[in-house]
C-alpha cells in the first residue's frame, strides 16, 4: 500500500458514521492545560522547565486566521519574514536563531527539509486542534533542527455529537475562502475530516495568484485504560505565481512553482501494567515541487523553457517505554529511527518543446538516535528534568545532546523555571554533496548550541492573571558558510566557519477576567549578533554584526471579547523594531536597516440565525487594518489593508 492509499483510507474510514460515543471530548479538554511537546510524556503546562506557548485552532479560526504563519506572530521571541505576497517563501527565526533551526512536526511527523529549514507559506490552520510552540533547544527530544524551539501542530480529533461546518468568504485582492469540517464517531472509533481551498490573485499587478488545497483527516481507534491507537493524515497541494526577481522587481510574466505535500502519522500506546508503558510513532513526510519559467538566458538571444524538479520525504519510527517510579517520578527509554532522501534536477529546452535534464542530485540518509528522560514532581513545589540523547547519523559524526531543568515554588505565587541545554543541526544534503554550483563538503559538521534561560512564572495557571519573564541565552558554533570558488570551476563550498550568540528577554501577560474577556500580551527582547569569524574569512559577516533580518524588539498584545450566540470581536496588535538586512539590489551588498512597524489586525462574528443544532453566523476581518507599509525583507512589500467577509453554517447531526 502505498502512503497515498493510506492517506486516502483514512479519510474513508473517517466518513464512516455510528451512533456510539467515547471519552475523547473530555480529552480534548484536558490538552489544553496539557502540554505533549516538551516532553516524552504529556506534562501539566505549570510544570514545565521550559517556555511554552499553546495556540488553540478554534480561537484562530474564530477570529479569521487561516495562515499558521500569522498566527506564529503573536508568540514571543517569533519573527516571521514573509517575502512579498501571500505563498511567497515564508521563514521563522525564533529567539534570534537561523531560520533553520526550528524542528516543525506535524502531529509527531518531523516535515523540515535536509538542513532544517521549512517553508511556512503553505500552512494553514485548517482542521488544526492546537499548536504547541516549544522555545528553546529540543534536540534532546526531536533531534536535529531543533536548535531555538519547534512547533508543533496538531489535528482536530473526533466528538462526541456529530458535527459539521461549512464557510465561505470573499475580499481585497480577489480573495476566496472556502472550507468545511465534520467529526463524530464511526465503528472503529472518533474521527475528523477537512478540506479547505484558499486562492488569492496578490498583491502585485500581474503573475502573482496564489492557490491552496488542503485535505486533512484524524482517527482514533479506541482511548480506553488499555491503550490507544491513532492515525492522521494531511495533505496539501499549492501553486504560487511570482513576478520578481531576486531584488524584488516584478520583471517576470510566467514563472511560477508548486508544492504536493503528503504527511501520514501513527501514534499507539499500550498500558503494560499499573506502573509502565509502551508506545510506538511511525510516520512519512513526502514533498514534491516544480518551479517552471520562461525567460531568455544570459547571453542567449531567444527565450529557453526551464524546469526544476525536486521530491524527498523524510520517514520516521521511534519505539519508547515508560516507568513509573517512587516520588512521583517517571524515566522514558527510546530508540529512533529516521531516513531523510531527496532527488533534484534541472531541465531546459526550447518553448513548446520537450526539456532535456542538465543535471541531477540524489542522496539519503540515516539516523539513529537513542535516549532517556527523567521527570519527577515529587512535591506541588518542585519539579526537574534530566534527559540525554545520542544521534548516530550516515552522514556526519556521532552526537550527543542533553538538557537539564528545574521548575520549583519560591513563594506563595511565584515559581522559578531554569534549565541548561545542548543542541545541534545537520547539514543540508546539497551542502554535503556536489550539485551544479557547488562541491561537496563531505567533512561538514553539525552545528552547535548551548543554551541556558533562567525566569520567573506565576504559580497558577488557572488564575485570571498569569505572568512570566524570562531570560536566555544562547551559544552558536560551527555555523555553515558558502565559500566562492577558484579556478578552474569556480564552482563554491561550503565550510563551518562562523559563531553567533542571541541573548534576550521574553515578558508575557495573560488576563482572563471573565469568561468573556481574554487578552495577552508579551514583549521581547533579543541581541542575535556574530561572534567570531575565521582568520583569512571573505564572507560578509563581522564580530558584532547584527544578524539579518531578526528585530531587536518585537511584540504583541490580542484582546478577545465574545458571548455564546452573541457578537463577538477580537484585535490583534503585532510590533516588530528594526532589524539589519542585506540590499541584493547593489553589488556589493550592502547592509541596510529595515524600518520598524505596527501590524493591527481586527476580527468579528455576529450570529443570526442560532438554533440549538446549529446556526449561521456571519464574519469580518481587516488585516493590517493601519493600512501599514512594511517590509519583511527588503524589496519585498507586504500585502496592504485587507477586507475579507464570509459566513459560516454549523450544525449538529
Amino acid at each position: 500500500m502505498t502512503y497515498k492509499s493510506l492517506a486516502a483510507t483514512l479519510l474513508v474510514l473517517a466518513a464512516m458514521p455510528r451512533n456510539s460515543a467515547s471519552a475523547q471530548d473530555k480529552d480534548t479538554t484536558q490538552l489544553r492545560t496539557v502540554v505533549v511537546s516538551a516532553s516524552k510524556i504529556p506534562r501539566p503546562a505549570s510544570t514545565l522547565t521550559q517556555a511554552v506557548t499553546v495556540l488553540l485552532g478554534e480561537d484562530l479560526r474564530a477570529r479569521g486566521v487561516t495562515r499558521v504563519s500569522d498566527a506564529l506572530r503573536e508568540v514571543p521571541g517569533a519573527m516571521l519574514v514573509q517575502n512579498g505576497s501571500y505563498g511567497a517563501v515564508t521563514s521563522l527565526f525564533l529567539r534570534g536563531g537561523e531560520s533553520r533551526y526550528t524542528k516543525v512536526l506535524i502531529d509527531g511527523v518531523p516535515v523540515n527539509s535536509s538542513g532544517g529549514f521549512f517553508d511556512f507559506s503553505h500552512l494553514t490552520t485548517d482542521n488544526i486542534d492546537r499548536i504547541e510552540i516549544v522555545r528553546g533547544p529540543a534536540s534532546v527530544l526531536y533531534g536535529a533542527d531543533a536548535v531555538s524551539g519547534i512547533v508543533q501542530i496538531f489535528t482536530r480529533k473526533g466528538s462526541d455529537e456529530p458535527r459539521g461546518s461549512l464557510g465561505v468568504r470573499a475580499g481585497r485582492y480577489r480573495s476566496f475562502d472556502i472550507d468545511g469540517d465534520v467529526a463524530g464517531d464511526n465503528p472503529f472509533g472518533q474521527f475528523s475530516l477537512g478540506a479547505a481551498r484558499h486562492s488569492t490573485d496578490g498583491i502585485l499587478p500581474f503573475n502573482n495568484q496564489y492557490r491552496n488545497g488542503t485535505l486533512s483527516s484524524a482517527l482514533t481507534l479506541g482511548h480506553d485504560s488499555e491503550g490507544d491507537v491513532r492515525l492522521s493524515a494531511r495533505y496539501t497541494a499549492a501553486e504560487f505565481h511570482y513576478p520578481t526577481d531576486f531584488a524584488g522587481q516584478p520583471v517576470d510574466s510566467n514563472s511560477y512553482r508548486t508544492q504536493h505535500r503528503l504527511t501520514v502519522g501513527l501514534d499507539a500506546g499500550r498500558n503494560l501494567t499499573d506502573y509502565a508503558q509502551a508506545r510506538f510513532l511511525a510516520g512519512t513526510n513526502e514533498v514534491s515541487d516544480l518551479t517552471e519559467d520562461i525567460a531568455t538566458p544570459f547571453g542567449a538571444s531567444t527565450p529557453a523553457h526551464s524546469v526544476f524538479r525536486s521530491r524527498g520525504y523524510r520517514r520516521n519510527a521511534e519505539g519508547r517505554l515508560s516507568f513509573s517510579l517512587p516520588a512521583n517520578a517517571t524515566v522514558t527509554v527510546g530508540a529512533n529511527y529516521e531516513r531523510e532522501h531527496e532527488r533534484s534536477s534541472n531541465g531546459s529546452g526550447p518553448v513548446g518543446g520537450a526539456t532535456t535534464e542538465t543535471d541531477s542530485f540524489d542522496a539519503s540518509r540515516n539516523n539513529l538516535a537513542y535516549y532517556s528522560e527523567l521527570l519527577g514532581n515529587p512535591d506541588e513545589r518542585l519539579s526537574y528534568t534530566l534527559s540525554g540523547r545520542v544521534d548516530d547519523n550516515s552522514d556526519y559524526h556521532r552526537f550527543g545532546t542533553y538538557r537539564i531543568g528545574v521548575n520549583a515554588g519560591i513563594l506563595p505565587v511565584v515559581r522559578l523555571r531554569a534549565s541548561l541545554s545542548t543542541a545541534f543541526n545537520a547539514p543540508a544534503f546539497n551542502q554535503l554533496r556536489p550539485t551544479l554550483y557547488t562541491v561537496g563538503s563531505p567533512d561538514l559538521r553539525p552545528e552547535q548550541s548551548r543554551s541556558a534561560e533562567v525566569g520567573l512564572i506565576t504559580s497558577s495557571w488557572a488564575e485570571p492573571i498569569r505572568l512570566s519573564a524570562m531570560y536566555f541565552t544562547q551559544r552558536f558554533s560551527d555555523l555553515i558558510q558558502y565559500v566562492n570558488g577558484g579556478p578552474p570551476s569556480y564552482k563554491g563550498s561550503y565550510a563551518n566557519l562562523t559563531g553567533a550568540s542571541s541573548n534576550g528577554y521574553e515578558a508575557e501577560l495573560a488576563l482572563s477576567p471573565s469568561s468573556n474577556w481574554r487578552g495577552s500580551a508579551s514583549y521581547t527582547i533579543v541581541n542575535p549578533r556574530v561572534t567570531e569569524v575565521p582568520p583569512g574569512y571573505q564572507g560578509g559577516d563581522n564580530v558584532g554584526d547584527a544578524l539579518i533580518r531578526r528585530p531587536s524588539h518585537s511584540g504583541s498584545v490580542v484582546v478577545n471579547y465574545s458571548r455564546p450566540a452573541s457578537a463577538g470581536v477580537g484585535a490583534a496588535l503585532n510590533f516588530v523594531g528594526k532589524r539589519a538586512d542585506t540590499d541584493f539590489a547593489q553589488f556589493p551588498s550592502p547592509r541596510v536597516t529595515l524600518p520598524a512597524y505596527t501590524k493591527l489586525d481586527i476580527s468579528a462574528e455576529v450570529p443570526i440565525a442560532m438554533r440549538s443544532r446549529g446556526g449561521l453566523t456571519l464574519n469580518a476581518r481587516v488585516e493590517n487594518a493601519l493600512n501599514k507599509r512594511y517590509e519583511d525583507a527588503l524589496h519585498f512589500a507586504a500585502p496592504g489593508r485587507t477586507l475579507l467577509v464570509g459566513a459560516r453554517a454549523s450544525t449538529l447531526f
